[in-house]
């Protein structure tokens, strides 16, 4: 594409959603169509992922540099990462490699569904260059104060009540899908509210925004204290300095990424045992502001607990405020605890509250390893013991041994359970879909022992699938006698199993095709077979494209395997792999193609066709790996 007419010069610190609101402004044009030359928006919806907050890659940046008469350097600077080098949380392996762009929104460390703002600097027109310019350093937990205005930062609209910069939250207390720009179809000044007002527009395509102006202070400014202002120039000079040096925290010199890990691991500590810490600083001014965050939080840990959903336990716990004042309390003590005499003594304090079944002990024990050694050498005595769950008469050290050790093999397992082996299951009340998953997981893990997570990764399950189909199955499980009765059914399908001669070795097959899509004279001639029974006047309506191969090669995957389509090869999400939105086809391709009588009426030929020629091959290709 050309280049735009006019462009801006970015602003310091101004994140590329700013960029694009006040290019969009000066065009008079709506920021959604920018964003389609630019690339980042997709050609059908209005909502695109955040993740470009925090990093672009080199294709992307190079074509909006030329879309938008940057240098790529300017488009690298409008991200995150680079305007916070000393923050963790902003880099791609902070804590465990390849880390998601979802655990960052679940983290809850950097704000990618909202933004804090100061009205103040939205609204300053002595200096246009930056007038309106939304920073990035408003989306750090840790900045809380504007220090040139001295005043906290706002992070809600007085009009609407929705978080600034947001889709919004919806009637039902949930936010709306996040967008790197919230109603993009409105060409509104880029100081308004951009949010969905609560209750109008929920059945609407393109619903009203809020439209009131953040730039225009309407309630007094909340001035910090000398001491708050003098802890936001710490943090912001150790998160944003290019070359940041050591810093004092637990008693001795850290690096800034060590001290920001000290700080979290300190905040989930202060919240997950409160009220010690009140106990031990009970001069910390705004602890009733602190208080009311904790009963939040536990409040949502009660909550997610009754639901199942573990992991979110502890992000709830760990999750910082919104609220800059609470920020910024929150902030003073945990300082408090890493800057006085007595840091060894207080951390031990607060471990000395914890134990095995504490919701926050999986994320401070992954924490740890990334925290200053002064933390981890006042830490070690008490984190020590929480290492390792014990269970009645099991050694600490040893896993759960297999119950079924040469009886069941656990090559013999697939991830979908085949339809003659579920009679033991038929009598019990729960979606079959989903106890065909988890008993095969049960059963390899009958046959391997370990954990029962080692036998979901040895299936070839993801980790958010073994994690959601966990919490469904502990949410059935917990009505009336449903967990013992799934016991004794997986005890008689084990029987079952180790009863059949000549099982099919499904792990041999998982491997040798773990990176397998068809061959492309395979599909060829597939494809040949199915223009010859259809009409030639058909052949030029039928699209043979990249989605339609990749599911009908993740369906051929699941049929040879035994397993789940959407753990196919052909549609996982790796490096150099089609767009999101061709994967996204495929995923639908593959179940019209599995099952085309799901499909409609004036589509469901072509599908039974191919269908029909895919089951042809599947038999080629099981006679094949099983030589």
């Amino acid at each position: 594409m050309r280049p735009l007419p006019r462009s801006l010069n970015p602003v310091p610190d101004e994140t590329l959603p700013s960029f694009l609101l006040r290019l969009a402004h000066r065009l008079s044009i709506a920021p959604l169509h920018i964003g389609e030359r630019t690339g980042l928006f997709p050609r059908t919806g209005n909502v695109i992922s955040p993740r470009h907050l925090l990093r672009l890659t080199p294709e992307l940046t190079a074509h909006i540099a030329g879309i938008c008469r940057l240098s790529v350097q300017e488009v690298h600077n409008l991200t995150l990462a680079p305007q916070a080098p000393g923050f963790p949380p902003l880099h791609p392996n902070y804590l465990k490699p390849g880390r998601p762009f979802e655990a960052v929104v679940n983290e809850g460390w950097v704000f990618t569904r909202f933004s804090r703002y100061c009205p103040e600097c939205l609204g300053d027109i002595d200096d246009t260059a930056t007038a309106s310019c939304w920073s990035g350093t408003w989306r750090l937990p840790m900045t809380f104060a504007c220090l040139r205005h001295h005043r906290f930062l706002d992070w809600q609209c007085p009009a609407c009540g929705n978080p600034a910069f947001s889709t919004g939250i919806g009637t039902t207390g949930r936010w709306r899908p996040a967008s790197l720009i919230p109603s993009p179809l409105a060409n509104l000044h880029p100081a308004l509210c951009r949010s969905r007002i609560t209750g109008h527009g929920e059945a609407f395509r393109s619903p009203r925004p809020c439209g009131h102006h953040l730039d225009r202070a309407n309630s007094p400014a909340i001035r910090p204290d000398p001491e708050v202002a003098a802890l936001q120039r710490r943090l912001l000079d150790l998160a944003c300095a290019p070359a940041p040096g050591p810093v004092l925290s637990a008693g001795r010199p850290a690096s800034a990424a060590e001290h920001f890990n000290n700080l979290r691991a300190i905040t989930l500590l202060i919240c997950g045992t409160w009220p010690t810490a009140a106990e031990l600083f009970p001069d910390i001014p705004q602890l009733n502001v602190i208080a009311s965050h904790v009963e939040e939080r536990l409040a949502a840990v009660s909550k997610r607990q009754q639901g199942g959903h573990r992991a979110s336990t502890l992000r709830a716990l760990d999750a910082p405020p919104p609220d800059a004042a609470a920020s910024a309390a929150l902030a003073t003590l945990a300082t408090r605890f890493l800057t006085t005499p007595e840091t060894a003594e207080c951390i031990d304090r607060l471990l000395a509250e914890c134990h095995l079944h504490w919701p926050g002990r999986a994320k401070l024990l992954e924490l740890e390893p990334h925290c200053s050694a002064s933390f981890r050498a006042a830490a070690k005595p008490r984190l020590d013991p929480l290492r390792v769950r014990r269970s009645p008469g099991i050694p600490a050290i040893f896993p759960p041994p297999p119950t079924h050790d040469g009886k069941l093999d656990a090559r013999t397992i697939p991830q979908r359970l085949p339809e003659d082996w579920l009679a033991p299951l038929a009598t019990l009340d729960a979606p079959p879909q989903l106890l065909r998953q988890d008993a095969a997981i049960r059963l390899a893990q009958m046959a391997r022992g370990g954990a029962r997570a080692d036998a979901a990764f040895y299936l070839g399950f993801s980790r958010a699938h073994v994690s959601n189909l966990a919490a469904r199955v502990r949410q059935w499980q917990r009505k009336d006698d449903n967990a013992q009765r799934y016991e004794e059914a997986l005890s008689r399908l084990a029987d079952l199993i180790a009863a059949t001669p000549n099982l099919t070795n499904y792990q041999r097959r998982r491997d040798l095709l773990s990176q397998w899509t068809i061959p492309p004279d395979a599909w060829e001639v597939i494809i040949d077979v199915v223009r010859q029974q259809q009409t030639p006047a058909s052949h030029h309506k039928t699209l043979w494209n990249t989605a339609r191969y990749l599911g009908a090669s993740a369906v051929v995957w699941a049929w040879a395997t035994q397993g789940e389509r959407l753990h196919a090869p052909a549609l996982r999400s790796t490096q150099g792999s089609p767009s999101k939105q061709v994967r996204d086809t495929a995923v639908y391709e593959s179940l019209w193609l599995e099952n085309p009588d799901r499909r409609r009426a004036r589509h469901r030929p072509i599908h039974q066709l191919v269908h029909a020629a895919l089951q042809e091959y599947r038999g080629q290709l099981i006679t094949q790996l099983d030589a």
